[in-house]
C-alpha cells in the first residue's frame, strides 16, 4: 500500500487501486469487521473453495466497480464519494454468519434489518437502541470511525449530507441507488461472479468488469441504462446466477449447518444472552459467546457445529408459492416438533436462482431478462442424532400444505440420491 491508496491483488480483477477517500474508509473499524464475516454465510463444508471468503473481499471488489463506472465523472464530488463509499458500506452491518444471525432475529419477531441499520444510526433514531448512534463502538471497542472519515473527505460542511446520501444508496434510493441496491446491482454483479469463480466453475473473470464499464446511467423508471454491448454479458450473468444459486441451495449439509446457527441463536436470545444490538458482533465473537452459553443445548449446538456433527435434515424440498415469513417458520418447527416427537427447527430460502432484470439499452431499447420464482426450499434440522424417516418427511409435507397452502414441487434438486455423498458427516 503506497501513501493515501491501497493497492492489491484481486480475485477477479487484479491489480486494483482504491485511491484517498476511499482507503481511508477501508481502514476503519466499520470496514475492517467484514474481514470477520463470511461471504457465502455459512463454514461450507459442501464447497470448501468458498468456505473462507469475506465480505471484506467482496466490498473491496464491489467498491472497485463503482471506480470502474465512466459516467461517474459527470457526477459532483459529494456524489462520486457518496456512489463509491455506499458501494463499500452496502454490508457494513450484516451480522455474523451473513444473513443467518439477522434472520434469526427474525425468528422472534426482532425485525432486523441490516440494510436499514444504518439509516437508522445516522438519522439517529433512538428506537434501535444504539449506543454513540453512528459512533458506536464496532469492533474490538473501536468506534466505526465514519463521521471523522465523512469529514476528512468532504469537509465539515458537506459531511452530513454525504452520509445521509451514502444511506440512501445502500437502500437504492434516490437517482443512482440501483446502483447499489436493484435488480442487477454492483454488489450482484461481484457477489455472483466472486462466489462462481471460488466455488471452482468456470467463469470469464473479466465480464463483471464489462457490465461495470457498459453502465451509462440509472432512467428515470430506476432501471440501470447499459451500452448495447453488454446485452449478452447480462444474459450470461443470469445464468451464471442460476448455477451459483443452484448449487448453493440445496447443498447439503450446508444447510444443516445453517439451521444449527439459526437454532443457536434463537436460543440465545431466549436466555438474554443475544439481542439485535450485538449484529455488530464478528463471527469469533459470537462463537465466541455462545460456546459460553448458559444454555446447554446452545453450547452443545455449537460445538458440533464447529467439529462438523452436522444435524440431520428432513430431504429438502421445493415448495410452491412465497416464503413463509419468519416468525410463521417459527411456529411452524412447533407444529413438527410436536408432531414428530422430536425437537426441531425449520428453514425456508426463497428461490435466489432466477430474477427478473429491467434494463434499458443506450439505443433506448427496453428489455426484461428472467424470472421472478415463485417457489422456496425448505428443510428440518433436529439436533436428534437419528435420521429423519420416509414417515418423518410425509408428516412434514402435510404440514405444510395445512399451515401454508403449500405444495412439493416435482424436481426437487436434494432428492435422497444426492444425500449419500455427505452421510458420514451427520451425526
Amino acid at each position: 500500500m503506497s501513501a493515501g491508496s491501497l493497492t492489491y491483488l484481486d480475485t477477479l480483477y487484479g491489480q486494483v487501486t482504491h485511491p484517498e477517500p476511499f482507503s481511508g474508509l477501508i481502514a476503519c473499524p466499520v470496514l475492517q469487521r467484514l474481514r470477520h464475516v463470511r461471504l457465502s454465510n455459512i463454514d461450507s463444508v459442501a464447497m470448501p473453495g468458498i468456505a473462507n471468503i469475506s465480505r471484506y473481499e467482496h466490498v473491496l471488489g464491489v467498491g472497485y466497480l463503482a471506480q470502474r463506472l465512466t459516467f461517474a465523472a459527470d457526477l459532483t464530488r459529494v456524489e462520486r464519494v457518496a456512489l463509491g463509499a455506499a458501494a463499500l458500506l452496502h454490508d457494513w452491518a450484516i451480522t455474523a454468519f451473513g444473513h443467518l444471525v439477522e434472520e434469526s432475529f427474525k425468528y422472534l419477531g426482532a425485525g432486523f434489518d441490516h440494510e436499514h441499520r444504518l439509516y437508522h444510526m445516522i438519522s439517529r433514531d433512538e428506537n434501535v437502541g444504539e449506543v454513540g448512534f453512528e459512533n458506536r463502538q464496532i469492533l474490538r471497542g473501536r468506534q466505526t470511525s465514519l463521521r471523522p472519515w465523512a469529514r476528512g473527505a468532504v469537509g465539515e460542511t458537506d459531511a452530513d449530507a454525504l452520509l445521509r446520501q451514502i444511506t440512501d444508496l445502500v437502500l437504492g434510493r434516490g437517482r443512482l441507488g440501483p446502483l447499489i441496491s436493484g435488480s442487477i446491482d454492483l454488489d450482484n454483479i461481484d457477489n455472483v461472479y466472486r462466489i462462481a469463480f471460488h466455488m471452482g466453475l468456470a467463469v470469464d473473470r473479466s465480464l463483471p468488469l464489462r457490465l461495470a464499464e457498459a453502465i451509462i446511467g440509472v432512467n428515470d423508471s430506476g432501471d440501470i441504462v447499459f451500452e448495447r454491448r453488454a446485452e449478452t454479458d447480462v444474459a450470461t450473468w443470469l445464468d451464471t446466477r442460476r448455477e451459483v444459486y443452484g448449487r448453493l441451495m440445496p447443498a447439503e449439509p450446508d444447510f444443516g449447518l445453517k439451521i444449527m446457527i439459526i437454532y443457536a441463536a434463537v436460543e440465545a436470545q431466549r436466555n438474554g444472552e443475544l439481542a439485535a444490538v450485538d449484529w455488530h458482533l464478528t463471527e469469533v465473537d459470537f462463537l465466541q459467546r455462545l460456546s459460553s452459553s448458559s444454555s446447554s443445548a446452545v453450547r452443545e449446538t455449537i460445538n458440533r457445529w464447529m467439529t462438523g456433527e452436522v444435524w440431520n435434515t428432513s430431504p429438502l424440498r421445493w415448495m410452491t408459492g412465497a416464503r413463509p415469513t419468519h416468525p410463521e417458520l417459527m411456529n411452524f418447527s412447533k407444529a413438527v416438533s410436536k408432531a414428530l416427537g422430536r425437537e426441531c427447527l425449520a428453514y425456508g430460502i426463497k428461490d435466489k436462482r432466477d430474477r427478473k432484470v429491467r434494463i434499458e439499452f443506450d439505443d433506448g431499447q427496453n428489455r426484461t431478462i428472467g424470472t421472478d420464482p415463485d417457489c422456496w426450499l425448505l428443510g428440518v434440522g433436529s439436533p436428534k442424532r437419528q435420521a429423519f424417516t420416509a414417515a418423518e418427511a410425509a408428516t412434514i409435507l402435510d404440514l405444510v400444505a395445512e399451515k401454508f397452502g403449500a405444495g412439493a414441487l416435482s424436481d426437487s434438486t436434494a432428492g435422497e440420491d444426492e444425500l449419500p455423498m455427505f452421510a458420514s458427516l451427520r451425526a
